[in-house]
Protein backbone atom coordinates (compact mmCIF):
# COMPACT_ATOMS: atom_id res chain seq x y z
CA UNK A 1 0.00 0.00 0.00
CA UNK A 2 3.12 2.33 0.60
CA UNK A 3 4.09 1.93 -3.03
CA UNK A 4 0.75 3.08 -4.26
CA UNK A 5 0.54 6.39 -2.17
CA UNK A 6 4.10 6.74 -3.07
CA UNK A 7 2.94 6.01 -7.09
CA UNK A 8 -0.18 7.82 -6.55
CA UNK A 9 1.69 11.61 -4.66
CA UNK A 10 4.54 11.11 -7.99
CA UNK A 11 2.22 10.90 -10.31
CA UNK A 12 -0.35 12.94 -8.14
CA UNK A 13 -2.80 10.40 -8.63
CA UNK A 14 -6.02 10.57 -6.81
CA UNK A 15 -6.83 7.22 -4.48
CA UNK A 16 -10.22 6.52 -4.52
CA UNK A 17 -11.44 5.68 -0.86
CA UNK A 18 -12.90 2.59 -2.58
CA UNK A 19 -9.71 1.46 -3.42
CA UNK A 20 -7.61 2.44 -0.65
CA UNK A 21 -10.20 0.04 1.40
CA UNK A 22 -9.83 -3.22 -0.47
CA UNK A 23 -5.89 -3.21 -0.26
CA UNK A 24 -6.11 -2.75 3.69
CA UNK A 25 -8.66 -5.59 3.51
CA UNK A 26 -6.19 -7.54 1.79
CA UNK A 27 -3.21 -6.76 3.92
CA UNK A 28 -5.16 -7.76 7.13
CA UNK A 29 -6.16 -10.98 4.95
CA UNK A 30 -2.68 -11.91 4.67
CA UNK A 31 -1.92 -10.52 8.29
CA UNK A 32 -4.25 -13.31 9.85
CA UNK A 33 -3.81 -16.27 7.68
CA UNK A 34 0.16 -15.85 8.85
CA UNK A 35 -1.26 -16.17 12.48
CA UNK A 36 -3.35 -18.64 11.84
CA UNK A 37 -0.61 -20.62 9.95
CA UNK A 38 1.69 -20.07 13.05
CA UNK A 39 -0.93 -20.59 15.84
CA UNK A 40 -1.62 -24.06 14.06
CA UNK A 41 1.94 -25.10 14.04
CA UNK A 42 2.06 -23.69 17.43
CA UNK A 43 -0.58 -26.83 18.48
CA UNK A 44 0.09 -29.23 16.46
CA UNK A 45 3.56 -29.55 18.69
CA UNK A 46 1.72 -28.83 22.02
CA UNK A 47 -0.38 -32.15 20.58
CA UNK A 48 3.39 -34.58 20.43
CA UNK A 49 3.79 -33.25 23.39
CA UNK A 50 0.96 -34.37 25.69
CA UNK A 51 0.80 -37.41 23.46
CA UNK A 52 4.65 -38.14 24.33
CA UNK A 53 3.74 -37.69 27.97
CA UNK A 54 0.15 -39.82 27.41
CA UNK A 55 2.47 -42.47 26.17
CA UNK A 56 5.13 -42.32 28.55
CA UNK A 57 2.19 -42.45 31.62
CA UNK A 58 0.80 -45.54 29.68
CA UNK A 59 3.77 -47.42 29.51
CA UNK A 60 4.87 -46.90 33.12
CA UNK A 61 1.56 -47.71 34.38
CA UNK A 62 2.28 -51.45 32.84
CA UNK A 63 5.67 -51.61 33.91
CA UNK A 64 3.82 -51.23 37.53
CA UNK A 65 1.39 -53.68 36.93
CA UNK A 66 3.32 -56.25 35.20
CA UNK A 67 5.55 -55.80 38.42
CA UNK A 68 2.76 -56.10 40.65
CA UNK A 69 1.03 -59.06 39.02
CA UNK A 70 4.25 -61.08 39.07
CA UNK A 71 4.91 -60.68 42.60
CA UNK A 72 1.48 -61.89 43.34
CA UNK A 73 1.95 -64.65 41.52
CA UNK A 74 5.14 -65.60 43.07
CA UNK A 75 3.30 -65.70 46.55
CA UNK A 76 0.70 -68.06 45.14
CA UNK A 77 1.78 -71.66 45.26
CA UNK A 78 -0.69 -73.28 42.90
CA UNK A 79 0.33 -71.03 40.22
CA UNK A 80 4.14 -71.80 40.50
CA UNK A 81 4.40 -75.01 42.92
CA UNK A 82 7.33 -76.06 40.49
CA UNK A 83 9.66 -73.97 42.30
CA UNK A 84 9.08 -76.07 45.33
CA UNK A 85 10.02 -79.38 46.48
CA UNK A 86 7.68 -81.71 46.04
CA UNK A 87 9.33 -85.16 47.56
CA UNK A 88 11.65 -85.73 49.80
CA UNK A 89 13.65 -88.60 50.85
CA UNK A 90 13.55 -90.04 53.93
CA UNK A 91 16.96 -88.71 54.75
CA UNK A 92 15.79 -85.42 53.31
CA UNK A 93 12.87 -85.66 55.78
CA UNK A 94 14.53 -86.87 58.90
CA UNK A 95 16.87 -83.72 58.26
CA UNK A 96 13.53 -81.25 58.07
CA UNK A 97 12.38 -82.44 60.99
CA UNK A 98 15.78 -82.32 62.73
CA UNK A 99 15.96 -79.01 61.68
CA UNK A 100 12.88 -78.04 63.45
CA UNK A 101 13.28 -79.81 66.77
CA UNK A 102 16.69 -77.34 66.83
CA UNK A 103 14.36 -74.83 67.73
CA UNK A 104 13.74 -73.20 71.21
CA UNK A 105 11.46 -74.43 73.46
CA UNK A 106 10.52 -72.43 76.67
CA UNK A 107 10.49 -76.33 78.41
CA UNK A 108 13.49 -78.05 77.49
CA UNK A 109 15.24 -79.22 80.97
CA UNK A 110 13.06 -82.51 80.96
CA UNK A 111 9.51 -80.61 82.39
CA UNK A 112 6.53 -82.11 82.05
CA UNK A 113 3.03 -80.76 81.11
CA UNK A 114 -0.09 -81.80 81.68
CA UNK A 115 -3.21 -80.80 79.56
CA UNK A 116 -6.78 -80.65 80.96
CA UNK A 117 -9.01 -79.36 77.74
CA UNK A 118 -12.54 -79.60 79.52
CA UNK A 119 -12.59 -79.27 83.28
CA UNK A 120 -16.07 -78.60 83.72
CA UNK A 121 -15.51 -76.02 86.68
CA UNK A 122 -18.68 -74.00 86.12
CA UNK A 123 -20.85 -77.59 85.58
CA UNK A 124 -19.91 -79.00 88.73
CA UNK A 125 -17.79 -77.81 90.95
CA UNK A 126 -16.78 -81.57 92.22
CA UNK A 127 -14.65 -81.27 89.43
CA UNK A 128 -12.35 -78.61 91.39
CA UNK A 129 -11.77 -81.53 93.80
CA UNK A 130 -10.26 -83.81 90.91
CA UNK A 131 -8.33 -81.15 89.81
CA UNK A 132 -6.48 -80.55 93.39
CA UNK A 133 -6.25 -84.03 93.71
CA UNK A 134 -4.25 -84.28 90.42
CA UNK A 135 -2.13 -81.39 91.60
CA UNK A 136 -1.54 -83.41 94.90
CA UNK A 137 -0.33 -86.29 92.65
CA UNK A 138 1.87 -84.49 90.61
CA UNK A 139 4.02 -83.27 94.03
CA UNK A 140 1.51 -80.54 95.14
CA UNK A 141 1.14 -76.86 94.82
CA UNK A 142 4.70 -75.93 95.50
CA UNK A 143 6.35 -78.19 93.04
CA UNK A 144 3.21 -77.93 90.43
CA UNK A 145 2.64 -74.82 88.15
CA UNK A 146 -0.87 -74.23 86.90
CA UNK A 147 -1.86 -72.31 84.14
CA UNK A 148 -5.52 -71.57 83.67
CA UNK A 149 -6.18 -70.51 79.94
CA UNK A 150 -9.71 -69.05 80.49
CA UNK A 151 -8.21 -66.57 83.49
CA UNK A 152 -5.82 -65.71 81.24
CA UNK A 153 -7.83 -64.29 78.68
CA UNK A 154 -10.25 -62.67 81.39
CA UNK A 155 -7.17 -61.02 82.58
CA UNK A 156 -6.36 -60.06 78.77
CA UNK A 157 -9.79 -58.52 78.14
CA UNK A 158 -9.85 -56.61 80.88
CA UNK A 159 -6.17 -55.32 80.92
CA UNK A 160 -6.73 -53.84 84.87
CA UNK A 161 -2.86 -53.46 84.70
CA UNK A 162 -3.07 -51.66 81.38
CA UNK A 163 0.16 -54.10 79.80
CA UNK A 164 -2.31 -56.25 78.14
CA UNK A 165 -0.48 -57.64 75.10
CA UNK A 166 -4.19 -58.93 73.02
CA UNK A 167 -6.23 -56.50 74.52
CA UNK A 168 -7.33 -54.96 71.41
CA UNK A 169 -7.18 -58.16 69.41
CA UNK A 170 -9.50 -60.01 71.53
CA UNK A 171 -11.78 -57.17 72.43
CA UNK A 172 -12.41 -56.31 69.42
CA UNK A 173 -12.90 -59.98 68.17
CA UNK A 174 -14.64 -61.31 70.99
CA UNK A 175 -18.56 -62.60 70.23
CA UNK A 176 -19.42 -64.10 73.42
CA UNK A 177 -18.59 -66.03 76.50
CA UNK A 178 -20.30 -69.40 77.25
CA UNK A 179 -20.32 -70.08 81.17
CA UNK A 180 -21.86 -73.56 80.62
CA UNK A 181 -18.75 -74.73 78.12
CA UNK A 182 -17.00 -77.49 79.45
CA UNK A 183 -13.45 -76.25 78.68
CA UNK A 184 -12.25 -72.83 76.64
CA UNK A 185 -15.47 -70.46 76.92
CA UNK A 186 -14.53 -68.15 74.55
CA UNK A 187 -15.83 -67.75 71.11
CA UNK A 188 -14.58 -64.58 68.97
CA UNK A 189 -15.96 -63.31 66.09
CA UNK A 190 -13.67 -64.30 63.47
CA UNK A 191 -10.50 -66.93 63.03
CA UNK A 192 -7.58 -65.75 65.01
CA UNK A 193 -4.01 -66.95 63.89
CA UNK A 194 -3.36 -70.10 65.38
CA UNK A 195 -0.53 -70.20 67.72
CA UNK A 196 -2.08 -66.63 70.26
CA UNK A 197 -3.62 -68.91 72.78
CA UNK A 198 -0.35 -71.17 73.15
CA UNK A 199 2.04 -68.07 73.20
CA UNK A 200 -0.55 -66.49 76.15
CA UNK A 201 0.02 -70.03 78.10
CA UNK A 202 3.67 -69.43 76.99
CA UNK A 203 3.78 -66.13 78.49
CA UNK A 204 2.09 -67.53 81.76
CA UNK A 205 4.63 -70.28 82.14
CA UNK A 206 7.48 -67.85 81.59
CA UNK A 207 6.67 -65.80 84.48
CA UNK A 208 5.85 -69.27 86.53
CA UNK A 209 9.74 -70.35 85.74
CA UNK A 210 10.86 -66.48 86.64
CA UNK A 211 9.86 -66.85 89.85
CA UNK A 212 9.99 -70.32 91.03
CA UNK A 213 12.68 -71.76 88.20
CA UNK A 214 12.92 -75.14 90.09
CA UNK A 215 9.71 -76.00 88.96
CA UNK A 216 9.34 -79.27 86.26
CA UNK A 217 5.24 -80.14 86.34
CA UNK A 218 2.84 -77.82 84.97
CA UNK A 219 -1.02 -78.27 84.77
CA UNK A 220 -2.65 -76.44 82.15
CA UNK A 221 -6.34 -75.78 82.61
CA UNK A 222 -8.95 -75.23 79.66
CA UNK A 223 -6.06 -75.62 77.01
CA UNK A 224 -5.73 -77.10 74.56
CA UNK A 225 -9.12 -75.15 72.35
CA UNK A 226 -8.07 -76.58 69.33
CA UNK A 227 -5.90 -79.39 67.87
CA UNK A 228 -3.61 -76.49 66.12
CA UNK A 229 -2.76 -75.26 69.47
CA UNK A 230 -1.88 -78.09 70.52
CA UNK A 231 0.53 -78.66 67.74
CA UNK A 232 2.15 -74.99 68.29
CA UNK A 233 2.37 -76.08 71.75
CA UNK A 234 4.73 -79.02 70.89
CA UNK A 235 6.40 -76.76 68.38
CA UNK A 236 6.99 -74.14 70.96
CA UNK A 237 6.46 -74.75 74.61
CA UNK A 238 7.59 -78.42 75.03
CA UNK A 239 7.20 -81.92 73.39
CA UNK A 240 6.56 -83.50 76.89
CA UNK A 241 3.03 -83.04 77.24
CA UNK A 242 0.06 -85.53 77.76
CA UNK A 243 -3.37 -85.20 77.89
CA UNK A 244 -5.57 -85.61 81.08
CA UNK A 245 -9.17 -86.41 80.97
CA UNK A 246 -11.79 -86.58 84.08
CA UNK A 247 -14.66 -88.13 82.67
CA UNK A 248 -15.24 -90.03 79.72
CA UNK A 249 -17.86 -86.84 78.32
CA UNK A 250 -14.92 -86.12 75.94
CA UNK A 251 -13.89 -89.12 74.65
CA UNK A 252 -15.65 -88.08 71.00
CA UNK A 253 -14.11 -85.04 70.85
CA UNK A 254 -11.24 -84.10 68.28
CA UNK A 255 -8.89 -83.29 71.19
CA UNK A 256 -9.52 -86.20 73.14
CA UNK A 257 -9.24 -88.31 69.37
CA UNK A 258 -6.18 -86.34 68.61
CA UNK A 259 -4.06 -87.32 71.88
CA UNK A 260 -5.44 -90.74 71.92
CA UNK A 261 -4.01 -92.11 68.28
CA UNK A 262 -0.55 -91.54 69.45
CA UNK A 263 -1.27 -92.84 73.10
CA UNK A 264 -1.02 -89.51 75.21
CA UNK A 265 -4.16 -89.11 77.13
CA UNK A 266 -4.83 -90.77 80.54
CA UNK A 267 -7.55 -90.53 83.01
CA UNK A 268 -7.46 -88.98 85.98
CA UNK A 269 -8.68 -91.96 87.68
CA UNK A 270 -5.29 -93.59 86.35
CA UNK A 271 -3.39 -91.46 87.85
CA UNK A 272 -0.89 -92.72 90.17
CA UNK A 273 0.96 -90.79 93.07
CA UNK A 274 4.03 -89.11 91.97
CA UNK A 275 7.53 -87.91 93.80
CA UNK A 276 8.05 -84.31 92.96
CA UNK A 277 9.71 -83.47 90.38
CA UNK A 278 12.25 -80.64 90.98
CA UNK A 279 14.65 -78.99 88.09
CA UNK A 280 18.20 -78.90 89.65
CA UNK A 281 19.55 -75.72 87.86
CA UNK A 282 22.50 -76.75 88.59
CA UNK A 283 22.54 -79.93 86.85
CA UNK A 284 21.79 -78.15 83.67
CA UNK A 285 24.51 -77.70 81.19
CA UNK A 286 25.88 -74.30 80.07
CA UNK A 287 25.87 -73.38 76.54
CA UNK A 288 29.25 -71.63 77.06
CA UNK A 289 31.20 -74.46 78.17
CA UNK A 290 30.15 -76.52 75.04
CA UNK A 291 33.39 -77.51 73.12
CA UNK A 292 31.69 -77.27 69.25
CA UNK A 293 35.01 -78.72 67.98
CA UNK A 294 34.00 -82.07 68.55
CA UNK A 295 32.48 -83.83 65.25
CA UNK A 296 28.88 -83.79 64.57
CA UNK A 297 27.05 -86.24 65.27
CA UNK A 298 25.38 -88.41 62.21
CA UNK A 299 22.38 -87.48 61.69
CA UNK A 300 20.08 -90.79 61.68
CA UNK A 301 17.77 -91.76 59.29
CA UNK A 302 13.99 -92.26 59.40
CA UNK A 303 14.81 -96.12 58.83
CA UNK A 304 16.77 -95.95 62.31
CA UNK A 305 14.23 -93.20 63.97
CA UNK A 306 11.33 -95.34 63.22
CA UNK A 307 12.32 -98.61 63.80
CA UNK A 308 12.46 -98.37 67.56
CA UNK A 309 9.26 -97.40 69.30
CA UNK A 310 9.52 -93.80 70.22
CA UNK A 311 8.78 -93.25 74.34
CA UNK A 312 5.52 -92.08 75.34
CA UNK A 313 6.80 -88.63 76.15
CA UNK A 314 8.13 -88.01 72.34
CA UNK A 315 6.27 -85.82 69.85
CA UNK A 316 3.08 -86.61 68.63
CA UNK A 317 4.07 -86.79 65.03
CA UNK A 318 6.98 -88.94 65.79
CA UNK A 319 4.59 -91.55 67.32
CA UNK A 320 1.91 -91.12 65.01
CA UNK A 321 4.99 -91.69 61.79
CA UNK A 322 5.95 -94.84 64.21
CA UNK A 323 2.60 -96.37 64.23
CA UNK A 324 2.04 -95.74 60.17
CA UNK A 325 5.80 -97.44 59.70
CA UNK A 326 3.96 -100.28 61.60
CA UNK A 327 1.12 -100.43 59.22
CA UNK A 328 3.06 -99.94 55.94
CA UNK A 329 1.70 -96.86 55.42
CA UNK A 330 3.76 -93.45 54.01
CA UNK A 331 4.40 -91.59 57.13
CA UNK A 332 3.73 -88.57 55.39
CA UNK A 333 2.08 -87.74 52.04
CA UNK A 334 2.77 -84.76 49.60
CA UNK A 335 1.35 -81.49 51.72
CA UNK A 336 0.08 -83.08 54.84
CA UNK A 337 0.60 -81.51 58.07
CA UNK A 338 1.28 -83.05 61.57
CA UNK A 339 -2.69 -82.63 62.04
CA UNK A 340 -3.43 -84.41 58.62
CA UNK A 341 -0.69 -86.84 59.12
CA UNK A 342 -2.49 -87.84 62.54
CA UNK A 343 -6.03 -87.87 61.31
CA UNK A 344 -4.83 -90.38 58.69
CA UNK A 345 -3.44 -92.90 61.23
CA UNK A 346 -6.91 -92.64 63.53
CA UNK A 347 -8.88 -93.20 60.12
CA UNK A 348 -6.75 -96.28 59.69
CA UNK A 349 -6.91 -97.16 63.28
CA UNK A 350 -10.92 -96.77 62.91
Amino acid sequence: MLNILKSAVSKRVVVSPLAFKSNKLLISSISSKRFATSWRNKRNEDNKIEFKWFLLVGVFGTMVYITVMQRIQEQDHSKNIERYKKTFTEEEWVQYVNEIQKKHLTLENGEECYLIPYTYSDDNKSYLKSIDSTVENLGGKENVGIVNLNELIANQLENIDGKSKYNILLKQSLESEDLKSPGFKYKFSYKLKPGIFTQIVNDAIIKLKSDNPSLGRFIILNYPPNIKEAVKFEQNVSNKDLLLVLNNKSDDSDIVQYFDTVDKVIHINNMKKLEPFIIDNDSIPNINKIKFEEPVEQIPIANDILSKEPSSDAPAILIAQYKLRQLNQPIREYGETDVDVINRLKKLQG
